[in-house]
């Protein structure tokens, strides 16, 4: 009995100190890039008609309806754009109260510099004409992730990049592969958060 206690008790340790390595990661990663975000320009105006800025995302846009991407609207006078960049992140996973990692949910680049809004529940064909590109989620999938939070009110944190050129990449990139990418070519940026429990 004592030695199933011992490992039992060894289990739980070992849980533990995995849960506050994740949680110390996470924190982390979300420290360097709201550091990282201090150091540009944030002079776009990101809107949606699908939620207003703060508020709550609605429910077709969550696995608990369609879980199709929001419209989000952007502008701003910012001369020498060549294109944009929309990642959205969800920094509360799985409960605000104790963030394990970051989600990535929605990863896209390469939009011409005259697209200036996308509707919501944006297809592939739809962004295949409008020019831009979908890069991996934080499941692999060339898509958007719904909300689907498993404890608590999520924040998901939606930023649009104006750059001066495009992007280009051997392999469809992830979120931080495109973040890597930009570096030195952001020249303004916003954002919009919506939430959902």
């Amino acid at each position: 009995m004592r030695l199933l206690q011992r490992i039992l008790l060894g289990v739980f340790v070992v849980l533990g100190l995995l849960a506050v390595g994740l949680h110390l990661y996470a924190r982390s990663k979300r420290t360097q890039e709201t550091d990282y975000h201090l150091t540009l320009r944030k002079t776009l105006t990101v809107t949606s008609s699908s939620f207003p800025p703060g508020g709550d995302m609605p429910v077709n846009c969550t696995c608990k309806g369609q879980e199709v991407s929001p419209a989000l609207n952007w502008d701003g006078d910012i001369p020498g754009v060549e294109s944009y960049v929309i990642l959205t992140t969800d920094y509360d996973v799985p409960t605000p109260a104790f963030p394990l990692f970051n989600l990535s949910h929605w990863v896209v680049y390469n939009l011409p510099d005259v697209v200036h809004s996308l509707p919501e529940g944006v297809s592939a064909e739809q962004m295949r004409m409008l020019g831009g590109k979908t890069g991996k989620n934080g499941a692999g999938a060339l898509a958007f992730i719904g909300p689907c939070p498993p404890v608590g009110r999520h924040a998901y944190v939606f930023r649009v990049y104006a750059l001066d050129q495009a992007l280009t990449f051997e392999e469809t990139p992830d979120k931080q592969s495109v973040l890597n990418a930009m570096q030195g070519h952001v020249l303004a940026y916003g954002e919009l958060t919506g939430y959902f429990q």
